[in-house]
């Protein structure tokens, strides 16, 4: 290693870039693949999913469930071990009873199979206990913490929403680990809500709601399918015939739930594509392979160098076995050294890596083990791989042809490199395509016309009665405040973070049961200059009008759908709304005309195709108002901020003021994307580079094999450039046949990316030209610098032992 300085570094360098940019990969997609497999249970953990069809035929999938299917499969199946119910009753004021650490929180309730079923670890209470009594709770670590500043909590009393009620926490649970779907500060006990008279008469009935996230843990011998065809009876046989839906009930593995739930409505926690970690695999895959093909095409091209070590060994008597074992046991060392750079740089890296990829990911000595024979694994096969070829090429070699210099670098050998090189440089063009299309599209998606400004849009939650009643008086108080240009209220606001609703819309002479579906936004008269919304026909509502409390705007894809050309006032019906998958109709059909259209705009990820909108006056019997939407001008934004928390606590001393930038929250739908598309820089990066330092090692070994041949070329009148791009050329078509294989693949790969996409940018021939005229540079300039230095090379010292 130390004889041959510059090809030895190149080999480390490659090898620890490929090592590392593996194992952090390698720990993500691990994180990713172990989704919910904590529990001990995991195996017979089952979420129950019921597949609905409307009465016009509309097809959905949803991931909760009415409170009677989990209590039915309990009592009347044997097969079922325990069956555990989640339900979120909206957000609460949590405080200490001496009203200390005061925050919103979910109010979520469970039945108390929840620490029987789920593996979570409870570090304070009886697990067996801790959901049975009414106003119990428990919470986790972090939350004693913010409440009672210390995790010594059992016994300690909260209140909620400022009640007399106090609640008791049972008991304090680990926090959860990031790799699980469920995920909550504070769980009360559901004998906390069904002890209350009106909720019991409700669920006594409830066969036909999907107010409860349901899972059930069956023993070892049943069949997951027979109880599914089970619950199907049971349901059908309890449900009213009234009901207006057809549906059937499945039972999720929940260590399925992570990856294959992206067409369930109502699923916990987030969602991961396997689509992604195939792709991260294989980036992983390649960038260690080609840092290998980078060792094996470096030790058999210096070959040359060691010729006379090699024949002396042999003469001295050493067999072929043996120094094809000394070569191996070099590469091994080599990707030793190469793990320990490796490693220290993942230490260095991993605090940033996690606070990227929102992960917890470490490798230390308390990593679990089977990650650590994973990466021995890795290491042994890096190994191989690496020194195999190049032991078993140079140990073949005969003392007689190592004096004299008569290497047999055959055709075979010639070609074997060629193909590594163009190899590398595929996968390494194929990246740069991808890194390109990600890029673009996404700022394609931040330029985009979205048919409003969501630029200095400040969303403030309205989180109490009190707020909402004194809404207009804290709507004319904000309007007031010199930084402030417009406000408005709304149900909901677009790139809404909670669920969206829907209604069913039909025309009074429409043959429909129910109608279209359609979303659903409650506004008031400021809504539309607010987000600076265009009205294309009709009129606005008008402030303090009752007679808009029966009007509604909608936007073109609505007016399209229910052949409207002209707001005239005509007449529509709203039958029933739909909240998060269980549709419930109305008390009274809401008879309202249209009054105006409004420009399509963009209230969903631009993943999702244009669909249609309704937006009612903020009086309405369908959602009540939810936010303030205040445009803010730029600058001095925390004074704006205390002034605006002011006025509200004017209302209500009690609120906590809750606020979000409306672009801030548009960029989290697009959060992994970012992720990926920084994953595919650096694994394109980390390729061209360890292609580089491979192409920089070829070129260099060229340069020595041609030494004679250039000075000859020299003597005979041969200029500097000539004779560059004649060391440069064989380089540069093999990267020009690079680029044809990587082209096809690249776009392949990437138009199957944009589908995703409703919005997207088009694959212009430009962008495979950038990739393909980037490799290209940075290949001339690799090879260009060995090769200038060689042309400018006096001939007389490559020619004085001639």
């Amino acid at each position: 290693m130390m004889r041959n300085k510059t090809f030895s570094f190149i080999n480390l360098i490659g090898l620890t870039s490929g090592l590392c940019c593996f194992l952090l990969i390698a720990l993500y997609i691990v994180d990713e693949t172990t989704f919910d497999r904590f529990h001990a249970h995991a195996d017979n953990l089952y979420r129950v999913v019921e597949e609905r069809s409307s009465a016009d035929g509309k097809e959905s999938k949803l991931g909760s469930t009415a409170y009677n299917v989990s209590v039915k499969a309990k009592s009347d199946f044997p097969e079922v071990e325990q069956a555990v119910r989640l339900v979120v009753l909206g957000r609460v004021n949590v405080g200490t009873t001496e009203n200390t650490s005061v925050f919103y929180e979910e109010f979520w309730l469970s039945s108390p199979d929840f620490l029987q079923s789920f593996s979570f670890k409870l570090l304070q209470g009886n697990p067996e206990t801790a959901l049975t009594a009414p106003n119990s709770v428990i919470i986790t670590e972090e939350t004693a913490l913010k409440l009672f500043k210390t995790t010594a909590a059992l016994g300690k009393t909260i209140r909620v929403n400022d009640g007399s009620t106090p609640y008791m926490v049972t008991g304090v649970l680990e926090n959860f680990p990031v790799n699980s779907q469920l995920s909550f500060n504070l769980l009360f006990s559901e004998s906390t809500i069904t002890s209350n008279p009106d909720f019991q008469e409700n669920i006594n009935s409830d066969w036909d709601s999907n107010d409860f996230y349901t899972y059930l843990l069956l023993n070892e011998e049943a069949d997951p399918q027979v109880i599914a065809a089970k619950l199907n009876t049971l349901v059908a046989a309890n449900r009213s015939p009234e009901s207006q839906h057809k549906s059937s009930f499945v039972l999720q593995p929940l260590k399925e739930v992570h990856f294959n739930s992206a067409d369930i409505e109502g699923t916990l926690g987030k969602l991961g594509n396997i689509n992604y970690i195939y792709v991260f695999s294989a980036i992983a895959l390649f960038v260690l392979l080609i840092a290998c093909i980078n060792y094996m095409n470096l030790t058999t091209a210096m070959f040359t160098r060691r010729a006379k070590e090699i024949g002396v060994r042999k003469i001295a008597g050493a067999s072929r076995g043996g120094l094809a074992i000394q070569f191996l046991a070099e590469s091994f060392l080599m990707t030793l050294l190469a793990f320990t750079l490796a490693y220290v740089l993942i230490k260095l890296l991993l605090p940033s890596f996690n606070a990227f990829t929102q992960k917890e990911l470490s490798l230390g000595l308390g990593t679990d083990y089977r990650i650590w024979l994973g990466v021995l694994l890795s290491l042994v096969l890096v190994g191989a791989l690496s020194g195999l070829y190049p032991a078993l090429f140079q140990s073949r070699l005969k003392p007689i042809e190592l004096f004299k210099s008569k290497l047999p670098v055959g055709k075979e050998s010639i070609s074997l490199r060629r193909f590594l090189v163009v190899f590398q440089f595929s996968v390494s063009i194929i990246m740069m395509l991808a890194t390109l299309v990600v890029y673009l599209q996404l700022q394609y998606i931040n330029s985009k016309d979205m048919g409003f400004n969501k630029s200095q849009l400040l969303v403030i939650d309205i989180n109490s009665g009190k707020v909402r009643q004194g809404a207009a008086t804290i709507r004319n108080e904000f309007s007031r405040l010199p930084q402030v240009t417009s406000v408005s209220v709304s149900s909901r606001v677009p790139g809404e973070w909670k669920s969206l609703p829907k209604v069913k819309v039909k025309q009074p002479n429409s043959s429909a049961q129910l109608g279209n579906d359609m979303y659903f936004l409650a506004v008031d008269e400021q809504f539309l200059p607010t987000f600076e919304i265009e009205l294309l026909q009709g009129r606005n509502f008008t402030a303090g009008s009752v007679a808009d409390s029966s009007s509604v705007l909608v936007n073109e894809t609505a007016a399209r759908a229910l052949g409207i050309t002209e707001a005239s006032g005509q007449l529509i019906q709203i039958p029933a709304a739909d909240f998060g998958g269980s549709v419930e109709s109305l008390e009274v059909p809401y008879q309202v005309r249209v009054v105006g259209i409004v420009r399509d705009f963009n209230f969903q990820s631009l993943r999702e195709p244009m669909a249609p909108m309704v937006l009612g006056y903020q009086n309405n019997p369908v959602h009540s108002i939810d936010y303030f939407t205040v445009r803010v001008a730029p600058g001095n934004v925390a004074a704006t901020l205390e002034q605006l928390e002011a006025v509200m606590q004017q209302v209500d001393q009690s609120h906590l003021f809750e606020y979000h930038f409306l672009d801030n929250q548009w960029e989290l739908f697009y959060q992994q994307d970012r992720i990926r598309q920084t994953v595919f820089l650096i694994g394109a990066a980390l390729a061209i580079l360890i292609g580089c330092l491979g192409l920089f090692g070829l070129a260099t070994f060229a340069a020595e094999q041609r030494r004679k041949e250039v000075g000859i070329r020299k003597v005979l009148g041969a200029s500097v450039s000539s004779i560059v791009l004649m060391l440069s050329k064989d380089f540069l078509k093999l990267v020009m046949l690079a680029a044809l294989i990587a082209f096809p693949l690249g776009w392949y790969a990437m138009n199957h990316w944009l589908q995703d996409f409703a919005y997207r940018i088009q694959l212009s021939w430009w962008i495979f030209g950038l990739a393909g005229a980037g490799a290209m540079l940075i290949a001339l300039l690799t090879v260009s610098f060995k090769a200038i230095k060689a042309a400018v090379a006096n001939p007389v010292k490559s020619l004085r032992s001639e």
